[in-house]
């Protein structure tokens, strides 16, 4: 890739039925991550809340933004590519429309992007939070460096998922799978990426603001569709087949349900190399009692039975 030190942002927003949320997601865009030149965009996919008039008021405060307007919910990975497509700065930053960037992220994110002149670079800790980005309940913690291919497939990893990237890295793989409506759509990006070639790094000791435990978020409410999880990731892996070792192909076929669950006991191996050694997530929580339930619902619905052994617990 080239180097992309002068180069600016494009902020794209996916929103839907985020009324509550987005205000706070723009704002810790705006108040210590935008610099001159960057851009916002919010693509309202087919809101039938009060989200447009949020996204009015937001147009209001900050006259920079760009708005689109899907007629129809057409889903987060379609919604996301229609503000790429729109985007006219050469990196792009996916923020959703319920999480929060620390002061000052994105200029140190771009800075380690550059500095391994990479084609993507993630945040290494999802902090959790419900509503108080002051009050995290338990963070997701993967290992700095560069994640290869083999690293990913060594377990259920998706790291950061706030995404700063090249706009000719996604261009070179077509965009977002647009399976579904968001289901694993972050691990299929990522999937798609590094089997592409692209180079992806993770910035150690850095994180952003991870909500969750709302009873309608777009992920929950995919999860609930009846083999929804596994019709997703099966069709997204069998794309890359052709790189898989032909015994771990056989295993996926016949384990069409539970192979991507069962990640951190049975890895996927490629051709002609090792097993990956840092795809793993390490989760480590600091939760009161009387939040215990929202934490394992959020396990729960991201198929992550399995590895609550690898849990710290500080009650």
């Amino acid at each position: 890739m080239v180097n992309n030190s002068n180069k600016k942002i494009s902020f794209v927003i996916p929103a839907f039925n985020c009324a509550d949320t987005i205000e706070e997601s723009v704002d810790s865009i705006v108040r210590g991550n935008l610099k001159k030149g960057d851009e916002i965009i919010i693509v309202n996919d087919g809101s039938t809340d009060k989200t447009a008039g949020i996204i009015k008021k937001l147009e209001n405060k900050y006259p920079f933004i760009i708005t689109i307007t899907n007629k129809e919910n057409k889903g987060c990975p379609a919604t996301r590519n229609i503000g790429i497509n729109r985007a006219s700065n050469t990196l792009i930053f996916n923020l959703d429309s319920d999480d929060v960037l620390h002061l000052g992220s994105i200029s140190k994110l771009k800075e380690h992007l550059i500095e391994n002149n990479a084609d993507i670079a993630t945040f290494s800790e999802n902090r959790f939070f419900i509503k108080n980005t002051k009050k995290i309940t338990h963070k997701w913690v993967t290992k700095g460096g560069i994640l290869t291919l083999a690293n990913f497939l060594a377990g259920p990893i998706t790291p950061g998922g706030n995404f700063l990237y090249t706009k000719e890295s996604w261009e070179k793989i077509g965009g977002y799978w647009e399976y579904g409506k968001g289901l694993h759509e972050y691990w299929g990006f990522t999937l798609k990426q590094l089997a592409n070639g692209a180079k992806l790094t993770v910035m150690p000791k850095s994180y952003y603001f991870h909500r969750y435990g709302t009873g309608d978020s777009l992920f929950i409410r995919e999860s609930k569709k009846e083999n929804e999880n596994y019709l997703i990731t099966n069709k997204m892996i069998e794309n890359f087949f052709n790189l898989i070792e032909e015994t771990d192909v056989k295993y996926i076929k016949n384990n069409k349900e539970t192979w991507f669950s069962n990640l951190n006991k049975h890895p996927i191996k490629l051709k002609g190399q090792a097993y990956g050694k840092t795809g793993k997530v390490v989760y480590k929580f600091t939760y009161k009692r009387n939040v215990r339930p929202l934490i394992i619902r959020t396990i729960k619905y991201f198929h992550l039975h399995d590895l609550i052994k690898n849990i710290v617990q500080k009650d």
